[in-house]
This record gives structure tokens, sequence and C-alpha cells, in this order.
């Protein structure tokens, strides 16, 4: 019994490892793409002196918005007692 307990949350902690994994690759993708539109929009403004105060603004409001996703997804996680 106890064997297959562990199995049982060997397989749950590795499928959220593998899909932790996912999500890292597709924000460094979608992090690559948002940095190229930003960059962009910079030079057309001709503020590419001041282009690192956008790089923190960004930073910011990406962090607020993960935070947020972080609290709301860990209210609906099931909790084991």
């Amino acid at each position: 019994m106890m064997i297959k307990k562990l199995k049982k949350e060997m397989r749950k902690h590795t499928s959220l490892a593998i899909s932790g994994a996912f999500a890292l690759i597709i924000a460094l993708v979608w992090r690559d793409v948002i940095e190229k539109m930003v960059d962009s929009f910079v030079l057309k403004l001709g503020l590419s002196e001041t282009a690192y105060w956008y790089d923190i603004a960004v930073a910011l409001v990406v962090t607020v918005i993960c935070v947020i996703g972080v609290l709301i997804s860990s209210r609906y996680s099931v909790k084991e007692e």
C-alpha cells in the first residue's frame, strides 16, 4: 500500500516538474517576442536612451501580473489534510 502511494506522489511531482519546464520554455519564447515588440516601439518613439526604464516598467508589470496569477491559482489548489 505504501509503495502505491509513493508511486502516486512521484507521478504527481514528476508531472508538476514537467509542466513547470514547459511553462518556462513558453515564457522564454514569449519574452523574446515581447522584447522585440518593446524595442521596436521604443525605437519608433525615439526613446532609445531611456529604454532601460521601459524594461524596468515592463518587468514590474509582468511581476505584478504573475504574483496575482500565483495567488489565484494557489487559492484553487487542492489541499490535503
